[in-house]
């Protein structure tokens, strides 16, 4: 399998980093392996920076780790500038008033039964 080189460095950097963070929690790969549920030899491959990983094997070794929630961070939404970049470009430039029908607004009592809720409307 050819990766990009941009991939193949975050795989390899990624798999460096599970791998410390491993040891500094004092766990083995057999002990990683289990909380994972996964075989040592799938962790020793994840470490090595094996890019056929399954990317569940990845997830759950941050939530042993206890990393999961950064990953999920990163990867929010709100911190996709280009992706919003994109949405902002296919914004219109003005938005306008739907016509109302001329009809139906001359039929509507102004108030008692029938009459629109202006509650839900304050503050527009």
């Amino acid at each position: 399998m050819v990766l990009p080189r941009p991939v193949e460095r975050a795989l390899r950097s990624l798999a460096r980093d599970i791998s410390t963070g491993r040891r500094m929690r004092q766990l083995s790969q057999e002990d990683l392996a289990q909380r994972v549920g996964t075989s040592l030899s799938t962790i020793r491959r994840m470490e090595d920076g094996y890019p056929g990983t399954a990317l569940h094997t990845f997830l759950r070794t941050l939530h042993v780790l206890g990393r999961l929630d950064a990953l999920v961070e990163v990867m929010a939404l709100e911190k996709d500038a280009l992706g919003m970049e994109l949405i902002r470009e296919q914004l219109p430039q003005r938005v306008r008033r739907p016509q109302a029908n001329k009809s139906v607004k001359k039929h509507l009592p102004a108030n008692g039964p029938g009459a629109p809720d202006t509650d839900e409307l304050e503050g527009f």
